[in-house]
């Protein structure tokens, strides 16, 4: 496995997806043929083995958590600090992704899609329990304290890239991390619903309304926005 996404959802995952799969980078994201990706990981972690077994077709995990109550499923692995050991011990070339994105406009996104802020509140979650969640500065908290300690687990770990997905340099990042050249960058799976300001919804660039993409465009790496 190269690379791990131990973000939120509404933060750039299906973004990251898009950009790895145009570049030849297969990955996981949120369900595979073989079910949950966090199901299939917390399977593998009780069964004392390799989290990532069955996996092994894929590239990257760019989305891992499920919350469905009403189906009885509940998997964060990406927040898990207990799997994310046991990933980085069984894969220790794996990059670890930190996909941030400012708390309040990540706040924001999850109340705008659909039922999910609903679905979380329901849930117990690392860092979140079953009854909070249902207001933004909640929401706020659970996704700034676990910025910090994925600063904290991964502090001297060389395998870690903490990644704005809103920065000029981000697909950069992203390809040097993962040594690869990035031939899509974007926005996908954008949120149709206006945020909270007010203002648009999916942005100004090149967007295909009825798929919820905007692509940016790369310019040739020497033409890159300095670090």
């Amino acid at each position: 496995m190269k690379a791990f996404v131990v973000g939120f959802p509404k933060s750039g995952t299906t973004s990251i997806d898009k950009a790895l799969a145009a570049s030849g980078m297969r990955s996981a994201h949120w369900k595979t043929t073989k079910g949950y990706v966090g199901q299939i990981i917390y399977r593998n972690l009780f069964a004392g083995i390799d989290p990532l077994a069955g996996l092994e077709n894929f590239a990257a995990i760019t989305q891992a958590d499920v919350c469905l109550p009403k189906e009885k499923l509940n998997f964060w692995p990406n927040l898990d600090f207990a799997v994310l050991r046991q990933i980085r011990r069984y894969h220790p070339e794996c990059v670890f992704i930190l996909n941030y994105r400012e708390p309040r406009l990540t706040a924001d996104s999850i109340r705008r899609w659909g039922d999910l802020r609903q679905r979380i509140k329901q849930s117990d979650i690392p860092g979140l329990p079953a009854g909070y969640g249902g207001n933004d500065e909640q929401l706020i908290t659970w996704i700034e304290n676990h910025f910090a300690a994925v600063r904290h687990f991964f502090k001297d770990d060389p395998k870690f890239l903490e990644l704005d997905i809103a920065a000029a340099d981000a697909p950069y990042k992203l390809g040097d991390a993962l040594g690869v050249e990035l031939k899509w960058w974007g926005k996908a799976n954008i949120n149709q619903v206006k945020p909270i300001d007010g203002g648009p919804a999916m942005g100004t660039g090149a967007v295909a309304a009825a798929t919820g993409v905007e692509t940016f465009e790369l310019k040739p790496r020497s033409a890159a926005p300095a670090a």
